[in-house]
């Protein structure tokens, strides 16, 4: 009986870990849409969950679309890298659709995200529905941080439409999903970027030796590009190019 008991405890404590912090969502939802100056909120939903995201469509007469994915614990229009992308895509040929990932408290960090990567590839499929369903191209993945984590645990797991992959600032815990990605994928990161992004630099390229698509490039900047948004635009850019 005390071992049933044990286990029931450890069960329980483990699907506490997986659920996201919805009440975080809900609030960090309401302060996008108040200040929402470019885009459309979309509401989709996963795993019997409904999740924010923001649609821009192009400028130019184009099926192609670009999700992005935002880093640990924020929102999609995030002030660094992500709003500056999901923006300028759109000038740039590119419908993107920047997409809530799961988020946890403020005190959780990026080893404990772990748990929710099957609730992110859900997120991910949503999105990508959604664009075909507006008869576009889910064509490129734009990631930052703990996004090219979740993206690539998606690459790595799920049949998809995915043509190209941008991860930006991809730490060590996405090297394990990198072995079977085979689209053309850019690896890129900053000279000044955090330690377990410029540690596993080595390790990644060697994660990804069988992908011939695959082009590492380091930059001048730090993980956020802060005061780097015009670099930041122009390297995604003109390598999705």
């Amino acid at each position: 009986m005390k071992f049933v008991l044990i286990l029931l405890f450890v069960s329980n404590f483990v699907f506490a870990q997986v659920v996201p912090n919805y009440a975080k969502e809900k609030r960090w939802a309401s302060q996008v849409e108040y200040g929402l100056m470019d885009g459309d909120v979309v509401w989709l939903s996963a795993n019997k969950q409904p999740f924010m995201s923001l649609y821009t469509p192009s400028e130019t007469n184009t099926k192609r679309a670009a999700l992005i994915v935002h880093g640990l614990g924020v929102h999609p229009d995030w002030a660094q890298v992500i709003q500056p992308l999901r923006v300028a895509l759109s000038e740039k040929g590119w419908h993107t659709l920047s997409v809530q990932m799961p988020v946890l408290a403020n005190d959780k960090d990026a080893v404990e995200y772990i748990t929710l990567l099957t609730q992110a590839d859900n997120r991910i499929k949503s999105a990508i529905n959604y664009l075909q369903q507006q008869g576009l191209n889910a064509d490129a993945i734009v990631s930052h941080s703990l996004g090219s984590v979740m993206s690539a645990h998606y690459l790595d797991n799920q049949q998809h439409p995915i043509k190209y992959f941008v991860a930006i600032g991809m730490p060590d815990l996405a090297v394990k999903y990198l072995g079977k990605i085979r689209i053309p994928m850019l690896d890129l990161y900053g000279v000044d970027d955090i330690e377990v992004v410029l540690k596993s630099v080595k390790e990644r390229a060697q994660a990804a030796k069988e992908n011939k698509y695959y082009t590492q490039k380091k930059v001048d900047a730090d993980h956020f590009f802060n005061d780097k948004d015009a670099l930041l635009i122009d390297e995604v850019s003109t390598w999705l190019k």
